[in-house]
């Protein structure tokens, strides 16, 4: 392959990795013969990636890729723009209509006469919460929730699956929960940040001298009990974000939480020796090995620090960096193997990123005061962790951060007379926002009792804890003691999940003016079952509808959180509101041009060099890659990408038709919210007609007399 040993020969720094021993451990599946004319392919996934984030300079290999192979400029992330959304997507080339599966989060109702719910441990050993809504980047959670399902947690046969069956050798690394649904019947070599599979590949792994993942022992018992051995440390450990102590959401300024130091300069990727041990594991063993012909590689870099910091911060910049580092160990890998030549790289992310802000002209970006100490907490795989003396400056001039954009549906919710729960209890959040003076949207206080939170001292930010009947925490009851018409919020980042378990019709159609008169959320988008709803389109429409999943892990109501792509935050483009958390400067998740718009480069002997301008997406890598392999994904809801590829499968062209599909009726009659009051109490005086409608824009792409859409953004309209 001409490209990649070009780039190879250019690449500066990289480490060549060679194999180390050898094994007799046969693949995990009996081979049979594959297709003739199956070409290896990598995928590997830049979790988080903005393609404008590609540069010389933080990312020369991935640039180096791009410029001689095919750069896809206008490719879509599957909305919701979650990992794991996504990552069901690159799994079965197929969007949640068709998979009907709905991560990063979201509920699982009891089910029949026994309230019957999921149950099973998490990676680290200890017994998983199903009666909230659960996170799934945890692929023990996937193995529960796959077996709840009957094997059926995707509903479509998988690339690996696909593979697999063709005799082909598989392997999938990286990501936990990410990687897993890649292959979640373990039909072929698997390594993620907690275990290791087959349990031969464990043993592989020691007798070679390799580290595991520690979380490894609680996958394996009986027979099959690991113990790992006294120089194993923890090789996919990482630190946690460097945060600093503010008392700004105290108007009485003594009250301290945690902030995130989006200034930071110390930490770097603390990722970056995590993702640094997996490839090398890949690059040195199993790579030359056991010899996939198919391998995903799924790390969480640039997305953690992008979360933690913010797009354009200088720790994210250095997760460009260790990123680009593993595509040029990647690369060196293959050439030192002779593989250079004869296999292709795909690049892709699962989603793009955006800061997280509410509006500037009601919070206005700040100044962080440098910390005069360096972190507090000790080296965690070379990275720095705990607590700086940074602090919340004034209003910045130029430049500046972010401290606004959180909101906690659960909580608006159940101020306003809803019975709403999130699963999550008393917390704090310096996202909540402060605006122009300094005054906090929702102010830090201390249930010195223990009476709203259970525990006495708790600090808890919450409105509801100002009604007659105080409100500061909100798991969802047990299984059947939801109250009648009550609402479970999956609180997933860019977009929010709603459950109505009773499925009445009232409470969806109050729920959902609700949402249209609050200006922190967007797009809405509802349940075909409750008919047309003024204002909003329904989940078919943007292929969110399953009947398998209608009353089994489908929400009832998705909403994406409002956004803005005009705004620029460090030196990147794109803002949004987001699900109450943890305080993250940096998200994804919801219907705005910064997170749809993701990655997609493909170099290799099956590529041809250029940029292609036809609109492509996540779910077309999978039948790509299939066909690349000799094989086919008859149920995937993507296509070919038949322009990018020296031997397509059509050489038919295509035509595309953009458009923008709007509501049969506006919401009229509405009374719209400032972000700045979560009560409600203050309205908006600038937008005095009071009707909500949404713009969906699309494009559609006809080849072989067949239509694909593609969804650029969904943005509401208030007037």
């Amino acid at each position: 392959m001409k490209s990649m040993i070009t780039l190879v020969a250019a690449l500066s720094g990289s480490v060549l990795l060679s194999a180390c021993g050898s094994s007799s451990n046969t693949a995990p599946v009996v081979p049979s013969t594959p297709a003739a004319a199956a070409v290896r392919t990598i995928v590997m996934v830049w979790d988080g990636m903005r393609p404008d984030a590609i540069n010389q300079t933080d990312t020369p290999n991935l640039y180096a890729l791009r410029q001689s192979g095919a750069n896809f400029s206008d490719n879509h992330s599957t909305y919701p723009t979650f990992t794991m959304m996504n990552g069901s997507s690159f799994a079965t080339g197929s969007f949640p209509k068709t998979s009907g599966f709905y991560g990063n989060t979201f509920w699982t109702p009891p089910q029949g006469s026994g309230n019957t719910i999921p149950a099973g441990a998490g990676a680290n050993g200890a017994a998983q919460d199903y009666v909230d809504p659960v996170f799934t980047e945890d692929y023990q959670v996937l193995s529960t929730l796959n077996t709840y399902y009957g094997g059926q947690l995707l509903l479509v046969k998988s690339l690996f699956a696909t593979a697999q069956s063709a005799g082909l050798v598989t392997a999938t690394i990286g990501k936990s929960g990410a990687a897993y649904i890649q292959d979640l019947a373990q039909g072929g070599y698997f390594l993620d940040e907690n275990t290791a599979a087959p349990y031969s590949l464990v043993t592989d792994l020691q007798t070679n001298g390799y580290a595991l993942p520690t979380n490894v022992v609680h996958g394996y018992s009986g027979a099959n009990t690991v113990t790992l051995s006294s120089t194993n440390g923890n090789p996919t450990g990482r630190a946690g974000y460097i945060q600093f102590n503010t008392a700004a959401y105290d108007p009485n300024g003594v009250i301290t939480i945690p902030a995130r130091d989006a200034s930071d300069t110390t930490q770097g990727a603390p990722e970056d020796a995590a993702n640094k041990y997996m490839m090398s594991v890949f690059t040195s063993y199993i790579l030359p090995v056991k010899k996939p012909m198919l391998s995903l590689i799924w790390f969480r870099t640039p997305d953690n620090v992008e979360h933690g910091y913010g797009p354009g911060s200088a720790n994210m910049k250095a997760g460009l960096h260790s990123q680009d580092q593993r595509l040029g160990e990647l690369i060196t890998a293959l050439r030192a193997n002779g593989l250079d030549s004869t296999t292709n790289i795909i690049v892709v992310s699962d989603h793009g990123h955006s800061s997280v802000s509410g509006p500037l002209s009601l919070y206005p970006l700040r100044n962080i005061t440098a910390s005069t100490t360096v972190p507090n907490g000790p080296l965690v795989n070379g990275s720095t962790s705990g607590t700086n003396t940074a602090a919340i400056g004034a209003v910045a001039t130029s430049g500046g951060y972010s401290f606004s954009g959180d909101v906690r549906s659960a909580d608006l919710l159940t101020f306003r007379g809803f019975k709403a729960f999130d699963g999550s209890k008393c917390a704090t959040d310096s996202m909540y926002g402060l605006n122009a003076a300094g005054v906090p949207t929702v102010p830090v206080k201390i249930d010195t009792t223990g009476a709203l939170c259970g525990t006495a001292g708790t600090k808890y930010q919450a409105i509801s804890s100002t009604l007659a009947t105080p409100v500061a925490s909100f798991p969802v009851p047990a299984p059947g003691s939801l109250p009648t018409n009550g609402i479970v919020v999956a609180a997933n980042g860019g977009s929010d999940y709603f459950y109505v378990p009773g499925h009445d019709a009232t409470t969806v159609q109050n729920l959902v003016k609700f949402l249209q008169q609050r200006e922190e959320y967007g797009a809405i988008f509802v349940d075909s079952r409750y008919g047309s709803i003024p204002g909003t389109l329904q989940m078919a429409q943007v292929n969110l509808e399953n009947t398998t999943r209608q009353n089994n892990g489908q929400p009832d109501v998705v909403v994406s959180f409002n956004w803005d792509s005009t705004v620029s935050i460090q030196g990147y483009p794109g803002i949004e509101f987001e699900s109450f958390g943890a305080g993250q400067h940096g998200m994804h998740g919801s219907f705005g041009v910064t997170d749809v718009h993701n990655t997609l480069i493909a170099n290799g002997p099956s590529f041809v060099a250029g940029t292609i301008s036809n609109p492509s997406g996540n779910v077309d890598v999978a039948p790509t890659v299939a066909y690349l392999l000799g094989l086919s994904m008859p149920q995937a809801d993507g296509r070919i990408l038949n322009e990018a590829l020296v031997t397509p499968a059509s050489k038919s062209a295509a035509t595309v038709v953009p458009s923008v599909v709007t509501p049969t009726a506006a919401a009229t009659g509405l009374r719209f919210e400032l972000p700045t009051d979560p009560t409600g109490a203050t309205a908006d005086s600038a937008l005095t007609v009071g009707s909500y409608t949404i713009n969906l824009n699309v494009k559609d792409l006809t080849i072989d007399g067949k239509t694909y859409r593609y969804f650029d953004s969904a943005k509401a309209v208030r007037q």
